[in-house]
């Protein structure tokens, strides 16, 4: 309770709710981890692999000093990841760009549906004149149903990133803007399987100018990456899916014909289907994933010497630490301290951290990390009684740490721990620990007859059916707090789970199970953290904390400073108000969700945007970072005309485009919009002191003309400089910001008692 009530104090002290980063320092007299992978040896060497964990499909990009991996993630939201370095061999998370696909009953775990095996997967990773490009193919079931074309584009990969979907279909695609010395200033894509294209594009327009099948070689040859090196363009690329082999051909001229190198420059070593990069010293080195079995595709790093325009890979085509030997780190120029991937996480930060990721899309008002400050709180979002459709199902990959010794000793365990408080369960509901893949287990605890008892399965899924190979239910629980541990060993590809009441005394108890790696999920084992209903909704349950130590108390791990560190907010700033809504190119961006456009018009009196969204797309204004908007009691939107079209004016109150937003119909040429009374669309109150999108949804059947967008005290005068509010907003409000805390603000004529973002229950007043 020491640090609940410590994070209490913290609120009352916090500003909103732009976050500052979480550090990876540590107080000195406190436990470091020891569960974190690391290939850095300390010594100026590493060992392979880089990342010990589930990141295929690797693309890989230099900008600055600063390395960027891309990888696929599939079915899970926030997705796409991408892994940050400044030396090839300490990663770590950068961003999930990718926040959710299209709202369907598949990416919903609804009716059945599903995208396993599906998903975002072999996105090519680009730069190009001071932007970052994704593109990636996201295919439904059976490689046909709901297959999209998605480009993500940002200027900081860091922060928002915007969705457009394409025409074409580029399947494993490589792209590179021809922009070097020797380029010719066009955007050219290979891509393809057995049979490899080139297709040219306009590098401003992204329309396809030509296309030339210029390989035919079949083998399952895919994963293409592009470069031009010196005097030739090169497609580099993979045999056989698993069966390991990596190639490169060579032509004088984008579009062919190209040359094979003699040979496979990589072969029967299961690794393959990565991406090269030059440092800043000149050297030259590839990132390629090795299948692993049960843990997953993990990256290998591996040096690149050129002979007679040809790179050679490793030593000669050989693992350069193989066996378990250093090699030394690549030559960038200066040394960097030793990083890893996050895993371990007390629940105390109001976002979640880039290593968590949802089980397909997620339901945005079925869990809170501010409900209950310090907690992870899971509603049960699905009634079934199948964990494949257990919708807002947390996950994170498992990492291994001994890769080298594959022994079956402790040193070889991969763990997961959960406290778990059950209070909030309801008759039904199953809640708890699992170890995800083909088959999947778990341990948990089941509401039976007014009883929390544990309970376990095992299952698999046979030809997408699923089959319950075993369960257990064991004793009743009397105490509201469990404590569960899942023990993973990637030397026999084991799983085994134990619980505890004290969190010191364990008890081995539920299924077993061997682990494998099938494609019907096709991604590496995975932690999940549940909470699903088999008779109906409602009930709930807290994870005070998640760690991938073997043994582990907060108390142990983190002092108040450090929490205080992780959970720390700063007030979004104050913004001038005629600054917020520019009516010109450089500040409206017409495709924030799909690809939209925008011209603007003179005419007297000022400019007018003509805003033709995409299909069902979104365009207008965004902050990074957030602005606050709590002084002003109104938003004013006047257009030409009344759109013909089916158009909405959008708040968002979170950097995310598929978070709920406030919504309000256009039904005339002028909205007014109480911004002290916003709701979003899933009837939770909308805080106008962090606002981070504002702009404008349709069916883009036809344009929108926006003549004027300003803020007002009164819903008719323009605001135009920052002040008090008016005199006619005089009565304070409690609102609370996304960590708990809580924030006065003069709202006109009502007492209105906010909850958090997320947050089940509110409080209206007077």
């Amino acid at each position: 309770m020491i640090r609940k009530t410590f994070l209490a104090a913290l609120a009352l002290m916090a500003g909103s709710t732009a976050l500052h980063a979480q550090s990876s320092a540590y107080t000195p007299d406190l436990k470091q981890f020891t569960k974190v992978w690391t290939s850095d040896q300390g010594d100026g060497t590493y060992k392979n692999p880089v990342v010990n964990a589930d990141f295929p499909d690797i693309d890989l990009l230099r900008v600055g000093d600063t390395y960027y991996m891309m990888t696929t993630s599939m079915y899970h939201f926030p997705g796409a990841t991408i892994l940050k370095s400044y030396d090839l061999v300490n990663w770590e998370f950068c961003a999930n760009p990718l926040q959710k696909i299209d709202d369907n009953d598949a990416y919903n775990l609804l009716n059945g549906k599903h995208h396993y095996s599906q998903g975002q997967w072999a996105t090519s990773l680009t730069y190009h004149d001071g932007r970052f490009y994704l593109y990636f193919i996201c295919y439904g079931r059976n490689g046909v149903d709901n297959t999209q074309q998605i480009l993500l584009t940002t200027d900081d990969p860091e922060g928002s990133w915007k969705m457009a979907k394409m025409a074409d279909h580029y399947y494993d695609s490589g792209w590179l803007f021809d922009d070097g010395e020797n380029g010719d200033g066009n955007l050219y894509v290979a891509c393809g399987i057995g049979d490899i294209w080139v297709n040219q594009l306009d590098a401003s327009t992204l329309t396809k100018k030509d296309a030339k099948r210029v390989l035919s070689l079949g083998n399952g040859l895919e994963g293409c990456r592009m470069y031009h090196i010196g005097d030739y363009y090169y497609i580099y690329a993979t045999y056989g899916g698993t069966e390991g082999s990596q190639t490169i051909f060579r032509s004088k001229k984008p579009m062919g014909p190209y040359e094979e190198h003699e040979g496979r420059i990589f072969a029967n070593q299961h690794i393959h289907q990565g991406a090269l990069v030059q440092t800043q010293t000149g050297e030259w080195w590839t990132i390629i994933f090795k299948d692993a079995g049960p843990i997953g595709r993990i990256p290998y790093l591996e040096p690149v010497k050129w002979v007679d325009g040809w790179p050679i890979l490793g030593n000669n085509g050989i693992d350069v630490t193989k066996g378990g030997k250093a090699y030394p780190k690549p030559n960038v120029g200066k040394d960097y301290p030793v990083t890893h991937i996050d895993s371990n996480d007390p629940f105390v930060s109001p976002v979640l951290g880039k290593q968590w990721q949802w089980n397909h899309n997620w339901v945005e008002d079925a869990w809170s990390l501010t409900e209950r400050p310090g907690y992870l709180r899971l509603y049960t979002a699905s009634v079934t009684d199948d964990l494949n459709y257990a919708r807002n199902s947390l996950t994170q990959r498992i990492q291994g740490y001994n890769a080298n010794d594959v022994t079956s000793s402790a040193n070889a365990n991969s763990f997961g721990l959960v406290k778990m408080d059950i209070s909030g369960m309801q008759e039904g509901d199953v809640a708890g620990l699992s170890v995800f893949q083909n088959p999947y287990s778990f341990i948990a605890v089941k509401v039976v007859e007014g009883k929390k008892m544990l309970y376990s399965e095992r299952c698999t899924f046979d030809s997408q059916t699923l089959v319950k190979a075993e369960t257990k239910t064991g004793k009743e629980l009397t105490s509201d707090i469990v404590y569960l541990k899942a023990v993973v060993n990637f030397s026999n590809n084991s799983c085994r789970y134990l619980y505890s009441l004290d969190g010191k005394t364990w008890t081995t108890w539920g299924c077993t199970m061997q682990m494998r790696y099938t494609l019907d999920y096709f991604v590496g084992q995975r932690f999940y953290l549940f909470n699903y209903a088999t008779k109906a909704l409602g009930g709930h349950v807290d994870f005070d904390w998640f760690s991938t130590e073997q043994n582990f108390s907060e108390e142990e791990y983190y002092s108040p400073e450090r929490l205080a560190e992780m959970a720390q907010v700063t007030p979004s700033p104050k913004a001038d108000p005629s600054q917020l809504f520019p009516r010109t190119l450089e500040g409206f961006s017409p495709d924030i969700y799909q690809r939209g456009t925008a011209k603007v018009m003179s005419v007297s009196g000022g400019s007018v945007i003509n805003f033709t969204p995409g299909d069902n797309g979104f365009g207008g204004w965004t902050y990074r970072g957030g602005v606050d908007l709590s002084d002003y009691r109104y938003l004013v939107v006047k257009l030409v005309r009344k759109p013909t079209a089916a158009t909405y004016v959008r708040i968002y109150g979170k950097d995310n485009y598929w978070a709920a937003p406030y919504e309000y119909k256009v039904t005339s040429k002028e909205c007014v919009i109480d911004l002290q009374a916003m709701q979003t669309t899933l009837g939770q109150p909308l805080d106008p002191s962090a606002i981070y999108m504002v702009g404008f949804q349709s069916t883009g059947a036809s344009a929108v003309y926006i003549s004027d967008v300003f803020l007002s005290h009164d819903g008719v005068t323009d605001a135009t400089a920052i002040g008090s509010p008016s005199s006619s907003c005089s009565t304070p409000s409690t609102l609370y910001t996304t960590s708990g805390i809580p924030v006065e603000h003069p709202v006109g004529g009502v007492t209105i008692m906010r909850s958090p973002a997320g947050a089940k229950k509110v409080v209206s007043g007077e």
